[in-house]
């Protein structure tokens, strides 16, 4: 079983990092996660040439030091644990691998090429995200490449030293034969920017670190919203209680049975909101009992929930029946990232 959280660390408080320069309002917070769901789904990563031979060694060091700061969600995602889960693996690499948009002259399948994937999300009018792909690709093959499975045309362009392609609204900058950069036309463009200004150093918060590198986790998500808290607790008509107030969340996953096993540790504003949050996912667990043959069996085992202060600490189990009702439920997830409404920046838009 996967142990729980450490309280948070103190050695560098929740919300300390740089201010953000991009005005932006949570006004859907869920695009956010469903864009880190839909980039481990979809991985739509391609390749390219290289900036410069000798920048490979460093760009290939720490995929952690090539992500700008002020992140507000960061996931750290073993791609080849969770490809390998005896369950549901085989299904998601099927499913994967239809979603990406690359065809065979690309020469890149993720669930073949993908080792791990770092993912960042940015405050910005919509959200900009950038991931970064560890793996092995093929930058020249990735370079020739001039149109999607669908037909879609792919645009060349350069931006910060850097050659890009566009393929709707993904946007991929291969940086070495074992990294690719991808994600929103902005977060590609933050990162270009930060890999042109040379020296690459850590610009991510320890207790961020801390949580994103706990040894065997298959999974690790960080998020900070003290500066910027979440404006609505709902997913459209579903009231989500435990969102309200929260501050920082930290989760680690991995898979043992029954299916996947995960530790987390909430942040509120105050103990009163950690309280509410601990009897509104209480609430929520009961309703998925008596809903679960209308949604595929869904539900939640082993529900451990505790309050200390404004921190509410929480365990929990999906077995494989929920795993597999979840990937039936991606392609609708991937539906709402389609949507150009979700982006700041019209699909197919290039960085200039």
């Amino acid at each position: 079983m996967i142990r729980p959280l450490f309280l948070a660390s103190r050695r560098s408080k929740p919300g300390e990092i740089q201010q953000w320069n991009y005005p932006w309002r949570m006004r859907q917070p869920w695009v956010l996660f469903y864009f880190l769901f839909a980039m481990f789904f979809a991985a739509c990563g391609c390749k390219g040439p290289a900036a410069a031979a000798e920048a490979k060694a460093d760009l290939d060091a720490d995929p952690f030091a090539l992500l700008p700061g002020s992140a507000i969600v960061i996931a750290n995602l073993d791609a080849r644990a969770i490809y390998g889960q005896a369950s549901v693996g085989a299904e998601l690499t099927r499913l994967t691998d239809s979603l990406m948009p690359l065809g065979d002259d690309a020469g890149f399948v993720p669930s073949r090429d993908v080792d791990r994937m770092v993912i960042a999300a940015y405050p910005s009018t919509g959200a900009d995200v950038t991931a970064i792909l560890v793996g092995r690709f093929d930058p020249e093959k990735m370079a020739r490449a001039s149109r999607a499975k669908t037909g879609a045309p792919i645009a060349k362009s350069s931006y910060a030293g850097f050659a890009t392609f566009t393929v709707d609204a993904v946007v991929y900058a291969p940086l070495t034969s074992k990294t690719l950069l991808g994600g929103t036309a902005g977060g590609v463009r933050r990162a270009l920017e930060r890999l042109q200004r040379g020296k690459l150093e850590r610009a991510i918060a320890p207790w961020m670190i801390d949580t994103l590198e706990t040894k065997e986790a298959a999974i690790a998500v960080a998020a900070d919203f003290a500066s910027q808290p979440i404006a609505s607790a709902s997913l459209g008509a579903i009231h989500l209680p435990w969102l309200k107030g929260m501050r920082v969340a930290r989760l680690i996953a991995n898979f043992e049975p029954p299916g996947v096993n995960a530790a987390a540790t909430l942040t509120y504003g105050d103990a009163e909101q950690a309280q509410a949050a601990s009897e509104g996912m209480r609430s929520v667990e009961v309703w998925l009992k008596l809903l679960a043959p209308l949604i595929g069996g869904i539900k939640v085992q082993n529900l451990e929930l505790a309050t200390q202060g404004a921190d509410l600490t929480c365990k929990f189990a999906l077995d494989d029946q929920t795993l597999r009702a979840l990937l039936a439920y991606a392609p609708g997830f991937l539906h709402v990232l389609s949507d150009p409404s979700n982006s700041h920046r019209e699909p197919g838009a290039q960085i200039q």
